[in-house]
């Protein structure tokens, strides 16, 4: 979605009523959302890996007997080293219940995770150990996208089913549309895309507020979501708002408050002489203009720029800069490795402003798409995921610890980190190293439509490994609670692992429909 003017913010409110209202579903009762606990997050964040990534690189489901047939020999990419053997794969804490343990290759001098001792070790990854995130970290592997086409997986992640369009809102607006009512007065942003590489999330005949709106940093807001004269000098004089009781549709007082501009005020109030003209499907159609229009009235209230400018985002990393980083991780959220002397740049500005809206408390879910590609398709496929995916996981594993050390707004006793859900995902995952009979190995580089979703954060059950992988990279049976409350075992699909996060966030399965059958996966969510 485009960098935009607050007249084009006023289209998208009205061309929203035009959605079809999807009340069988139950997708428009926003104000049914339940807390189950005060363990139940109320944030939701999805870190994208764009292209497809191999995730048993980073954490090991496999029997150490199945690791020689589908893990080729430690060697070296880049001078950083590659690839291990099953004495190099430790567990991250105790096993917590039936489950495998989180399991990752120990790559890293465990008397000197710094040390790169002339590039035989690599401290990536360790971020998981430093930040002792196993607590509140469990992996759901062999989860079956239904397609091994980009486009159709970005979808299937998404959402839960795969195609050329949705069929189904996004998760992260499933999750606004929920808690919508709760958070109305202090989320004028309830979903937030931060940056989106390989597409935006939809929300798909969800209301206005569950839409994504691009937020790539606080200088492409100014034009929109600033009170500042200096940055909308020719907004003055039409913007003063006067704060009054929210009106819906009919005319009745919504319990809220709202403050509006004269011009808001009239439009806000013509609803209420068509309600009851018609048929009830076009009442709903003007309820949807309303609710629409008093969404965007409460996010042009908010001065955003201000607030955000005030939030620091990379705060905990600096002041209190991880030893394990001295010598080798030069940026926050960057990495170098090898004689290539390889830099990541840009991911910094996207986890910033990440940290910086869900610590101001102005959204409920935010959609971040980590800046690296590995749709590599090249004879150092496995070398470049092995290398730069664990990069991009100790990334991760940093804004998690940042989330960690800072404290949930409005939540005394908690940090954020116990306050939200983070997805870690990519489309799909990618084709596996197979051993052949003279100890070689095949090593293609193709799309794989079986992949693993990492879950963190509040109401996790941590330090799990869910489901695994054959040597050939396919997912095998878990148990599964249907949407029928019939137990089952099979093979997760994305519909699975979309339905085990809305249930991770408190939504029971009759709150929301992905079409083609879902179901939660038994051992992801605490119980």
């Amino acid at each position: 979605m485009p960098n935009t003017s607050r007249r084009t913010l006023l289209k998208w409110a009205l061309g929203a009523g035009q959605l079809a209202l999807l009340e069988r579903a139950g997708l428009l009762r926003s104000g049914t959302a339940h807390a189950a606990t005060t363990d139940v997050p109320s944030r939701l964040v999805v870190l994208y890996l764009p292209g497809g990534f191999r995730p048993a690189y980073c954490f090991t489901p496999m029997e150490d007997a199945e690791i020689p047939l589908c893990v080729p020999k430690p060697s070296g990419y880049a001078s950083e080293p590659i690839f291990f053997e099953a004495s190099n794969v430790v567990n991250l804490a105790p096993a917590n219940g039936p489950y495998k343990p989180l399991r990752t290759w120990q790559s890293w001098n465990p008397q000197d995770p710094a040390s790169r001792a002339n590039y035989a070790y690599s401290p990536l990854m360790y971020g998981f150990t430093h930040f002792a995130l196993h607590d509140q970290l469990s992996v759901l592997h062999g989860i079956d996208q239904g397609t091994n086409d980009h486009a159709s997986a970005f979808i299937s992640a998404m959402c839960g089913v795969a195609g050329a369009d949705y069929r189904a809102p996004a998760v992260h607006s499933v999750i606004a549309n929920h808690l919508y009512e709760r958070y109305r007065e202090t989320r004028p942003l309830p979903f937030v895309v931060v940056s989106g590489d390989r597409g935006t999330p939809v929300g798909m005949g969800l209301p206005s507020h569950a839409s994504p709106v691009r937020v790539p940093s606080i200088e492409a807001l100014k034009p929109m979501l600033s009170s500042k004269p200096a940055d909308n000098a020719w907004w003055t004089g039409l913007d003063a708002r006067t704060e009054g009781p929210e009106l819906d549709a009919r005319g009745q007082p919504t319990g809220s408050n709202l403050k509006t501009t004269t011009v808001e005020r009239y439009a806000l109030s013509r609803a209420q002489q068509f309600m009851g003209r018609s048929t009830a499907k076009v009442d709903n159609y003007m309820e949807g203009l309303h609710g629409s229009l008093s969404s965007v009235s409460r996010v042009l209230a908010t001065d955003v720029v201000s607030v955000l400018e005030k939030t620091k985002g990379i705060d905990a990393l600096k002041t209190n800069r991880p030893s394990y980083l001295s010598s080798y991780l030069n940026e926050t959220f960057t990495y170098t490795f090898g004689l290539a002397n390889f830099h990541l740049t840009g991911l910094d500005p996207r986890m910033d402003m990440a940290l910086r809206l869900l610590k101001s408390d102005l959204c409920t879910s935010v959609h971040v798409s980590l800046q690296l590609d590995f749709d590599t398709h090249n004879g150092t496929g496995h070398a470049f995921s092995c290398a730069h995916g664990r990069g991009l996981m100790d990334c991760v594993a940093r804004f998690l610890g940042e989330m960690k050390a800072t404290p949930a707004p409005g939540k005394p006793g908690k940090t954020l980190l116990d306050d939200t859900l983070v997805l870690v995902m990519s489309e799909f995952g990618r084709s596996w190293a197979t051993r052949q009979s003279d100890g070689s190995y095949y090593l293609p580089d193709d799309h794989h439509p079986y992949t693993s979703v990492c879950f963190a954060g509040g109401n996790v059950a941590g330090n799990r490994q869910v489901g695994s992988y054959t040597t050939r990279g396919l997912g095998v049976p878990v148990d599964i609670i249907e949407e029928t409350g019939q137990t089952s075992k099979r093979v997760p699909r994305s519909a699975d692992a979309v339905t085990t996060a809305l249930r991770i966030l408190g939504m029971e399965t009759h709150d929301f429909f992905i079409p083609g059958g879902y179901g939660e996966v038994v051992g992801l969510r605490k119980a």
